[in-house]
């Protein structure tokens, strides 16, 4: 039918550029007019319209989808209309006509109006109101002087806002022009400072680095200037000054009242949140009561400290990351380089002119490194920043001191291949890189921390240079083929053929002082060992008897001194306890003391040993200081007995044979334990030459084999090992086994489960001392090599109870959490099932980090249990986690995740709880949206449709769209859902493509939806709009069916209708959120699948 024109008044002038959200219909409204009647649309903003009759419908279409509420139209003009359909897209209306009518669309900005003019109307066409006119002349006038007074926007200029610290106060600085304008205000105990003009703050830098003093630090930068406001910590009091060159705020302590008694001066709260530190997890401890309290008088109990690192003062550049990584900080002519072994992004932070930064940061693999000029008559450091237990960062300082830091050296080791190299035991290694510059071969070992470890000077060898460094190590290359990697004990420095290093001997030092008489000398105790030795022990026992009471004792020392000879301790023991009981001038006397430390010593009571010998008249004593260094050699205390045995070198050369042998054995073990080779060689000669028990003859074997094997005669020491655990007593066969079956292992000449089996036969055979220990240390090493991961956990638990204060128990419990770590925390547990990842954690949770690390654990974990569909224990785990662990954003993210557990185990009540207990106002958009997803479906399945509707209002997207469909089904709503359902289809009728399953399942259920709510209108749009499509699809059949009149009185419609009605969309509501938030959300059940197929699969269609 033909009808007017539509026309445009200035609409032109008054439409936006770009419109970022759909346009909104703000009222709708029509009236009746004389003979028409007039349909007035007000949008936001400008909305292209047109109109068009078809048949008895008008068609009312927008430019661009808007949201309306149209159906009070038919009310207000019943004349001309019987029934008014927003199109689901929402993109139009359709409108019932009561008889043909011509059109009228007029624009006027955001106003349309739609005129239905009778058939025989002639003249003119209805005009604008009035109002509407003068409205469109007022925002032109308005717009028009707008832009005569537009001026150019001043870009603010940027001051950086820098700290620093003193020992006696905290400074804030800002460089100013003299000329600059400057104000300070007090605000209460706060300081402001207020720059007036096009001037903004910049206060990145001090960031997390103002406690203790300040106890909060805000800026606001706005057309009208920038403000500063310091609030200082309790106790703290401030300072201002303006000079030259800026402004300064100076926060110092309050200086204490005369009188103040030091247990008066309490820290303030600054200082103790300042110690407590920010973390996101909170451990779950109850607050001490009154009751528990110390007095101020009493000392406080010596608490375990962690290990903290005091900033050293002066100006830094802070480099946060979400997760600390390793890093590495060295010289080299001046220039300061900074390695970070990490993927993210590393920018370099505004900060104090001294820094000079000489290159860019530089990424090559998983490292970027970046240098800066060492400044003058300043020291660089690297500090981590951060939580003391999980740091976040590294601080780079410039100052006049450093913080406290271990310091590396080089040692002498042998590779498995038996190469001889070079070891740096830098603790918790990363990885290693090399570094390019000025034609000069750089390799890097970055270290975790995170106390700072390197080495304070240069050291050169023949094949390479160690760099001074503050943090990891920097080898500088002299050979082409230089090795540089990390492993367990720290950094190894190797070359193909070997190193061109030896050994670290040092020749040995004078005697504390000269002994004429020993309390063990040669002619006596080789002559207590011949002969009839019984017969001999009596005679000494009668001459005892026999003798006056005060010529017994020396008498009873030269019996003692039989029996020692002879091997009996313990009776010697007695024998010198009742010389020390009868005579009081003996008890003192150095023989005494010296003999009853040899007892105990044969006994091995050690500590009862140490204890005779700690005699303040002993002390400089050469011959006790030598059995000192025997007991300090059995405590592994190596380099204490080495320099021991080094010093009484003359003592051990009177002393008999059999002692010597034993002696010197112990001295060529301290001497392999500190790298001197050659000394240890020499011992092990003389020994043997002198040596007439065949257990120390065995024992002087395996040393022998063991500096074969750091030497890289590695052959000579595989046979040595082999014959001594076939031959040797059952101790150093013991330790000869174990030593060679690692050596073996490493040599690739032993499979690893030929040498698990063989330490765990050793095992089961030798229990009781540090050979055990070292088994056990090797064994688990074995079974993490062979993935055998619950036997390496098992090995090291052994170890804890066996000895949990030594170095090798506390070594292994570090590799066991390290290998904790990374198999729950990276790909190397991927190839675990759920089951056995599931079991190895419950078995061996002790070895889990504690901290971020070990809440990530628990997390990984819950997914773990949801994979086998044990939703109830996931969400035990998480609902932990939420209710004593975390806090801030994190805590929210986690409830989402909880929250979706609980839908799936069918528990929306608690997935609504879990979300509004744990609400925040402020969140990041996107966990807020996905928070807001998981409640609307709640409510849903609550049957809460208008609440659940509610939430959802202001959201947008695919995901969002499909929801409100389903919430709106679940709520029997037919025609909206029928009409959500045609929307998310879309405009995919144009396209003339095959129409997928999703498509088909909404177009389905549009149909049954509209069906059931007797809506003409939309069952014959629908028709006319997906008749083709569906035509050509599996689903032809029961869409001609479902769309054909009264089609809700059949049979098959119901059936139908019945099936789509109780089809499950939850996992399909679930595949969309896991795309959308992967971090958010737990990973889908074993046994969902099927499940799933047939949510998204719509419903079947009817067999014919």
């Amino acid at each position: 039918m033909a009808g007017f024109v539509a026309t445009s008044i200035l609409g032109g002038t008054l439409v936006s550029g770009s419109e970022a959200e759909a346009a909104r219909l703000l009222t709708l409204k029509a009236n009746q007019v004389g003979r028409y009647a007039r349909i007035a649309m007000t949008f936001d903003s400008a909305v292209p319209v047109k109109a068009r009759i078809s048949g008895l419908v008008l068609l009312v279409n927008f430019g661009e989808p808007s949201t309306s509420a149209p159906e009070k139209i038919a009310g207000e003009i019943p004349d001309f209309v019987t029934m008014v359909r927003r199109d689901p897209d929402g993109t139009g209306l359709r409108i019932a006509l009561q008889k043909p009518y011509r059109l009228n669309v007029q624009t006027a900005g955001e106003h349309v109006f739609v005129d239905l003019l009778p058939e025989d109307w002639s003249g003119l066409p209805p005009p604008l109101p009035p109002e509407i006119v003068a409205e469109l002349v007022r925002r032109a006038q308005i717009a028009e002087a707008a832009m005569r007074a537009a001026k150019p926007v001043i870009e603010p200029k940027r001051l950086p806002l820098e700290l620093s610290r003193l020992p006696t106060l905290t400074r804030l600085s800002l460089r100013l022009a003299p000329e600059t304008t400057a104000r300070f205000d007090e605000a209460g105990l706060a300081t402001r400072l207020t720059i007036p003009g096009a001037w903004r703050i910049d206060d990145l830098a001090p960031r997390g680095r103002t406690k203790p003093a300040i106890e909060a630090l805000s800026v606001e930068n706005d057309g009208e200037g920038a403000r500063l406001l310091v609030t200082p910590a309790a106790g703290y009091e401030i300072r201002t000054g303006r000079d030259e060159d800026g402004v300064t705020l100076d926060v110092f302590r309050k200086a204490a009242p005369p009188d103040a008694k030091a247990s008066d001066i309490k820290p303030s709260a600054a200082d103790v949140k300042a110690a407590a530190g920010d973390a996101s997890s909170k451990p779950a401890t109850a607050p001490v009561s009154a009751a528990q309290a110390k007095p101020a008088g009493m000392p406080a109990p010596t608490l375990p400290q962690k290990t903290v690192v005091l900033r050293p003062a002066g100006p830094g550049l802070a480099f946060p990351f979400q997760r600390q990584p390793a890093a590495a900080l060295f010289e080299r002519a001046g220039i300061a380089t900074l390695v970070f072994e990490t993927p993210e992004t590393v920018a370099v932070p505004p900060g104090d002119p001294v820094f000079d930064l000489v290159s860019q940061p530089r990424r090559q693999g998983a490292f970027v490194s970046l240098s800066f000029k060492v400044p003058r008559e300043r020291l660089l450091d690297l500090v981590p920043i951060g939580d003391a237990d999980a740091p976040t960062g590294w601080e780079l300082v410039a100052g006049e001191n450093l913080s406290a830091s271990e310091t590396l050296s080089a040692i002498r080791n042998t590779e498995a291949s038996g190469r001889i190299g070079i070891g740096i035991r830098l603790p918790h290694p990363g990885g290693a890189t090399w570094i390019e510059r000025g034609g000069e071969r750089i390799g890097v070992v970055t270290g975790y921390g995170p106390k700072p470890a390197g080495i304070p000077k240069r050291q050169a060898f023949v094949d390479f240079e160690l760099l001074p460094s503050r943090q990891g190590v920097a080898v500088l290359a002299k050979a082409d083929d230089l090795l540089v990697r990390p492993d367990m004990d720290g950094v190894v420095i190797a070359r193909e053929g070997g190193m061109a290093v030896s050994g670290v001997a040092r020749p040995a030092e004078p005697a504390l002082t000269a002994v004429s008489d020993l309390a063990i000398e040669r002619q006596p105790w080789d002559a207590a060992r011949s002969g009839n030795i019984g017969e001999n022990l009596r005679e000494q026992l009668n001459a005892v008897v026999d003798a006056p009471r005060p010529a017994r004792g020396p008498l009873r020392l030269a019996l003692a001194r039989s029996m020692l000879a002879n091997g009996l301790g313990l009776e010697a023991l007695g024998v010198l306890q009742v010389a020390a009981s009868e005579d009081p001038v003996m008890a003192g006397q150095r023989e005494l003391a010296i003999l009853t430390a040899v007892a105990n010593a044969q006994m091995a009571r050690y500590a009862d040993a140490r204890k005779a010998l700690d005699s303040e008249y002993l002390r400089a004593d050469p011959e006790a200081r030598l059995w000192k260094g025997y007991l300090d050699a059995k405590a592994g205390r190596w380099p204490i007995a080495d320099t021991a045995f080094r010093d009484t070198a003359g003592i051990i050369e009177r002393y008999p044979d059999d002692l010597q042998s034993l002696l010197r054995s112990v001295a060529a073990e301290a001497a392999i334990e500190t790298g001197d080779w050659a000394t240890a060689s020499q011992q092990i000669t003389t020994a043997q030459a002198r040596a007439s028990d065949r257990s120390v003859s065995d024992r002087l074997a395996f040393l022998r084999a063991r500096i074969d094997e750091v030497t890289g005669q590695t052959s000579a020491a595989l046979d040595t090992y082999q014959r001594l655990s076939d031959t040797a007593d059952r101790p150093t066969a013991a330790v000869a086994t174990l030593r060679g079956t690692v050596l073996a292992h490493a040599l690739g000449k032993m499979p690893v489960a030929e040498a698990i089996e063989r330490l765990e036969t050793l095992l089961l055979t030798w229990h009781g001392d540090e050979i055990e220990q070292r088994t056990i240390a090797g064994l688990s090493k074995l079974n993490m090599e062979a993935g055998r991961w619950r036997q390496a956990f098992a090995a090291s638990r052994k170890a804890d109870a066996l000895a949990p204060g030594s170095a090798i128990s506390r070594e292994l419990h570090d590799s066991a959490q390290d290998l904790f770590d990374d198999l729950f925390l990276t790909e190397k547990g991927a190839r675990m099932s759920g089951v056995e990842a599931l079991a190895l954690y419950f078995d061996f949770k002790d070895f889990a980090p504690i901290g971020r690390r070990g809440d990530e654990i628990v997390r990984r974990l819950a997914d773990k249990l949801v994979e086998l569909d044990l939703l109830d224990s996931a969400g035990e785990l998480l609902q932990h986690q939420v209710d004593h662990r975390l806090t801030g954003p994190a805590r929210a993210s986690v409830a989402a995740r909880l929250a979706t557990i609980r839908m799936m185990d069918e528990k929306p009540l608690q997935a609504l709880q879990v979300i509004d207990a744990t609400y925040q106002p402020e969140l990041p958009e996107d966990l807020r949206r996905a928070r807001a997803l998981i409640r609307a479906r709640a409510l849903s399945d609550l049957s809460r449709t208008d609440l659940a509707l509610e939430t959802i209002e202001a959201e947008t997207g695919a995901d969002v769209e499909r929801l409100r469909a389903d919430i709106l089904w679940s709520g029997r709503r037919w025609r909206e859902a029928g009409e959500a359902h045609e929307a998310m289809v879309g405009e995919a009728w144009r396209l003339r493509k095959p129409l997928d399953d999703a498509m088909r399942s909404d177009i389905i259920r549009s149909a049954i939806a509209y069906g059931l709510s007797n809506e003409s209108l939309g069952l014959e749009r629908l028709r006319a709009k997906f008749a083709e499509p569906m035509a050509e699809s599996a689903d032809a059949r029961t869409f001609a069916l479902l769309t054909q009149p009264n089609a809700v009185r059949s049979q098959a419609f119901r059936e139908i209708a019945q099936r789509a009605t109780k089809a499950e969309t939850l996992q399909a509501f679930l595949k969309e959120y896991r795309k959308r938030y992967p971090e958010m959300s737990v990973p889908q059940p074993a046994n969902a699948g099927g499940e799933q197929a047939e949510a998204q699969g719509g419903e079947p269609s009817p067999k014919g």
